[in-house]
């Protein structure tokens, strides 16, 4: 029999954080998934196709759709490019 089996998934995901490469991975998908839906929703809140956004952006759809899901943690520097074709602004913040 195991010894100290995780219950859940939570659990397997607490114990493997205490590894740092785990930990470092873990944290690039939490923040490209953030930024998946936070882009998701801006751009839902604007009325905007993939395509137009991309276009008033100055960037490829592609860019659009690999961000929203999850597929590229964007630059903070194509965020802010994306905001400022809309008269936007991108705010930061950190959490512990």
């Amino acid at each position: 029999m195991i010894k100290n089996k995780p219950e859940t998934m939570d659990d397997v995901i607490q114990q493997e954080l205490k590894n740092t490469k785990f930990q470092k991975a873990y944290d690039q998908t939490v923040s490209a998934g953030n930024a998946a839906i936070a882009l998701y929703e801006f751009r839902h809140e604007l009325g905007y196709t993939q395509t137009k956004l991309a276009q008033r952006a100055g960037l490829a759809k592609s860019t659009i759709v690999r961000i929203e899901t999850g597929i590229m943690n964007p630059r903070l520097e194509t965020l802010q490019q994306i905001a400022d074709s809309v008269g936007a602004h991108v705010e930061l913040k950190f959490v512990r």
